[in-house]
C-alpha cells in the first residue's frame, strides 16, 4: 500500500486523509497545532465557548452537490442545520435592514425602506433568484475537467452567467451607487470586505434563498472533530505538535518530509494543504518557482487577503431577543494602527452549550488588514501590544453597553484575538483567515495543485481559489487525492 504524507490537519488535510483513505492508501497527517481543523475553529474560557470560523457554511442544502462532499467526510454528520431567516442586519442612520433569506420577503423589506429604488431592488432581487442555481464545481478539478464536463457546468449556471460577467467588473462600492437609500448602500459595501467585486453578493443571495447557507450546530470546533474523527475511525494517523521543517526532494520527486526535530519520514507522496507562501518559502526552501502562486502573492492591490481583530465577550445576561447577528455605526476608536467606527455583534443564545443557562457569549467582528502594525507591535514592545490588546475590549464593550444596556456591569469574560495570533495557531499567512479576494475587473486565477519540477508533490488548502474559505479547503483536498488516483490508474472512491 502506498503512504501519502499530509502537512496540516485542517479541513483540506484532513477531506485529503479521508478520501486517500478510501481510495487505499496509507495516510499519515503532520499538525503543528496541538489540535486538528486549522481555522475551523473555537475556544473555550472559564464558562463560555467563543467560535472563530463559521459565519454560514455553504452546501448544506441535502439537494447540493458539496452537500455530498460535507456528508463524506463526516462533517454534519448526525448534525442540525440551522437556517436563517435572515443573515444579519444593519443598522445605520436610525433604520434597520435585515439581510433576508426568503428573496421575495427581502424584496419587500427593501421596498419599505426605499421605494424610490424599486428599478434597481427589481433587479437586484431577479439576479438573487438567477444565482440560486450555481454553486462551486465539486465531482472534479477544473483542470482535470474536459470539453463535455464544461459545457455541463456552463448549463448548470443558467441565466446566472449574464449576471456574473456583468458584476464581475463592478466593485461593491461602484454598484452600492446604483441605490438611492444610504442604508442599502451601506448594506451592500458592508456585506463582504473592502474592494470585493460585486458577483459573491449575488452568490450569497442566491445560496441563502437556496437553503445552501446555514449553520452547523455545535458551530466550527465541533465540526472540525467530526471530521477528525471520520479520519481516524479510518484508520488515518495524525501526529500533533510537529511542525514540518522541509519536503524532501530527490531526483525532482517529493518522497519524504523532515521535521522540525530532524526526523525525516518517508512516503510516496506529499499533500501541501498549507499555505503557498509557506510552502514555498519554508517547506520548499525558496527553491522553487510558481507563477500562479506568485502572481497572488505578488499583486495585493489585485488579489487582496483580509484579516480581523475579534472579540470574544462572555456576559451575564441573555440576549436571545436581540439580532443574532447586527451590524452597527458606533463612536470612532483606535484599533491597531486606524480608526474604526463600526462593528459587527453575534450573539451565540441558539447554543446552549456555549454559555450557562442565562448567559450569553458573543463574537464581535473588526475588519482591518494592519498585520505589520500587529506584528511588530508583538515582536517589538509586548507589553504594549497586550495593552492595546486591552484597550480595545475597553472601548467595544463600552460601545456595546450603548446598544445593549444589559450588559453593563454583567461582562464576565473577555478574549482578544488578532492577525497574529492567527498566524501563531494557524499558520495562517498575515493572519488572513480566509485566501485571496479577487477585485472588480480583475482576472480569476485557480491554481493547479502541483508545482512546476515536482513530481509526486500535490496542493490542497483554501489558498488554490479565490475566495478560500472551507468549501474550497475541502474541494481542494478532493481533488488531491483524485490526480494521484490517476498518476496511479486508480480508481477514486466516493459514493456519489
Amino acid at each position: 500500500m502506498k503512504k501519502i504524507i499530509i502537512i496540516g490537519a485542517g479541513i483540506s488535510g484532513l477531506t485529503a486523509g479521508i478520501f486517500g483513505i478510501k481510495s487505499g492508501f496509507e495516510i499519515e497527517i503532520f499538525e503543528m497545532h496541538s489540535i486538528a481543523g486549522g481555522e475551523c475553529t473555537g475556544w473555550s474560557r472559564k464558562k463560555y465557548h467563543f467560535d472563530n470560523c463559521i459565519h454560514w457554511l455553504t452546501g448544506t442544502n441535502k439537494e447540493s452537490d458539496l452537500y455530498k462532499v460535507w456528508e463524506e467526510i463526516g462533517a454534519l454528520e448526525n448534525t442540525e442545520i440551522e437556517k436563517f431567516d435572515y443573515l444579519y442586519s444593519i443598522n445605520y442612520e436610525g433604520k434597520t435592514l435585515y439581510l433576508y433569506s426568503d428573496l421575495e420577503k427581502l424584496r419587500n423589506h427593501l421596498l419599505d425602506l426605499s421605494s424610490e429604488d424599486k428599478e434597481e431592488i427589481d433587479a437586484l432581487i431577479t439576479a438573487a433568484n438567477d444565482m440560486k442555481s450555481c454553486s462551486i464545481p465539486t465531482k472534479k478539478p477544473m483542470d482535470m475537467m474536459n470539453i463535455i464536463d464544461y459545457i455541463k457546468l456552463a448549463k448548470s449556471y443558467g441565466k446566472a452567467g449574464k449576471h456574473v460577467s456583468k458584476f464581475d467588473k463592478l466593485s461593491l462600492e461602484e454598484y452600492s451607487m446604483r441605490f438611492k437609500s444610504p442604508l442599502i448602500r451601506k448594506t451592500i459595501i458592508s456585506s463582504l470586505p473592502e474592494g470585493y467585486s460585486a458577483t459573491p453578493l449575488f452568490f450569497l443571495l442566491g445560496g441563502l434563498a437556496a437553503g445552501d447557507c446555514g449553520w452547523p450546530r455545535g458551530g466550527s470546533l465541533a465540526m472540525a472533530k467530526r471530521v477528525e474523527n471520520k479520519f481516524k475511525s479510518l484508520g488515518g494517523k495524525i501526529n500533533y505538535n510537529e511542525k514540518v521543517k522541509r519536503i524532501v526532494i530527490n531526483d525532482s520527486k517529493a518522497n519524504a518530509i523532515e521535521l522540525e526535530s530532524g526526523k525525516i519520514i518517508e512516503g510516496d507522496y506529499v499533500i501541501s494543504a498549507v499555505d503557498g507562501k509557506k510552502l514555498l518559502s519554508d517547506l520548499l526552501e525558496d527553491k522553487y518557482k510558481d507563477e500562479v502562486f506568485d502572481i497572488l502573492y505578488n499583486n495585493p492591490k489585485d488579489y487582496p487577503i483580509h484579516s480581523s481583530v475579534n472579540l470574544g465577550l462572555g456576559v451575564k445576561c441573555d440576549l436571545s431577543k436581540r439580532d443574532h447577528s447586527a451590524s452597527f455605526e458606533v463612536e470612532p476608536f483606535k484599533c491597531g494602527s486606524k480608526y474604526v467606527d463600526s462593528i459587527s455583534i453575534k450573539h451565540y443564545c441558539n447554543e446552549e452549550s456555549f454559555s450557562p443557562e442565562g448567559c450569553s457569549s458573543i463574537r464581535v467582528n473588526i475588519m482591518c488588514d494592519d498585520y505589520e502594525y500587529w506584528k511588530e507591535l508583538k515582536e517589538n514592545n509586548k507589553e504594549l501590544y497586550y495593552k492595546e490588546k486591552e484597550e480595545i475590549c475597553k472601548d467595544v464593550i463600552s460601545r456595546i453597553e450603548k446598544i445593549y444596556p444589559e450588559i453593563i456591569g454583567n461582562v464576565e469574560v473577555t478574549d482578544i484575538c488578532t492577525p497574529v495570533t492567527y498566524e501563531r495557531y494557524c499558520g495562517a499567512y498575515r493572519g488572513a483567515w480566509m485566501a485571496f479576494d479577487k477585485k472588480a475587473n480583475v482576472k480569476s486565477i485557480v491554481h493547479k495543485g502541483k508545482i512546476k519540477n515536482i513530481s509526486n508533490l500535490y496542493v490542497g488548502g483554501q489558498w488554490i481559489m479565490s475566495p478560500g474559505g472551507l468549501p474550497v479547503a475541502c474541494l481542494s483536498g478532493k481533488w488531491a487525492i483524485q490526480k494521484i488516483c490517476t498518476t496511479e490508474n486508480k480508481k477514486f472512491y466516493f459514493k456519489y
